[in-house]
């Protein structure tokens, strides 16, 4: 018994305690209810107080444009580009072999059977892709089949074109839609 006499509390700490623990548990309870949406409006806002960071992005809209700045300093040259499309020639030419439309510096070699074509493309074809598609020009015509080309001269790469057998010489042929070969317009594209 002796010893809860010697820590009996006092009545002004019994009365201290309370206070502290009824202040704590309401600032506590303040804490932890959040204010409402719209609760806080323009009327209980002091001028000048609220700070860009209290405003989602988006609400605050912006001035105008301030002035240009100076101009900076030149940049390094960069390197070298392709030439672009120097490079590229085409042709679109019509059932009967006459040039409707082309880049330039290409003309009929022959046309010594149906869907047979030699252009003279009026510099080395060999060594580059060269892509053929059918066309329209002139040719109103639905029923057809693939065309192919290729540079003349032979070799891996080329075909033998008989009397124009030169790498500048471009070979087309077009066909049908059963695959006999067939009078008709075409694009013809060289790259490189």
């Amino acid at each position: 018994m002796r010893f809860f006499r010697r820590f009996r509390p006092s009545p002004a700490m019994v009365i201290g305690c309370l206070a502290l623990s009824l202040t704590l548990a309401g600032t506590g309870i303040a804490a932890s209810q959040a204010l409402p949406r719209n609760s806080v409006t323009s009327i209980q806002v002091k001028d000048h107080t609220l700070l860009a960071r209290d405003f989602k992005a988006g609400q605050i809209p912006r001035g105008p444009a301030g002035p240009a700045g100076p101009a900076g300093p030149a940049g390094p040259a960069g390197p070298p580009g392709s030439s672009g499309s120097a490079n590229v020639k085409w042709a679109l030419v019509r059932g009967d072999g006459g040039i409707a439309a082309q880049s330039g510096g290409i003309s009929l070699a022959a046309h010594p059977s149906t869907g047979t074509y030699i252009l003279s493309w009026g510099s080395a074809a060999a060594g580059h892709p060269i892509i053929s598609s059918g066309g329209y020009a002139g040719d109103a015509g639905d029923q057809r089949g693939e065309t192919t080309a290729g540079p003349c001269g032979g070799g891996a790469e080329g075909r033998t074109c008989t009397g124009f057998d030169v790498n500048t010489n471009v070979f087309v042929q077009t066909r049908s839609n059963t695959g006999v070969p067939s009078d008709h317009s075409f694009y013809v594209v060289s790259f490189g």
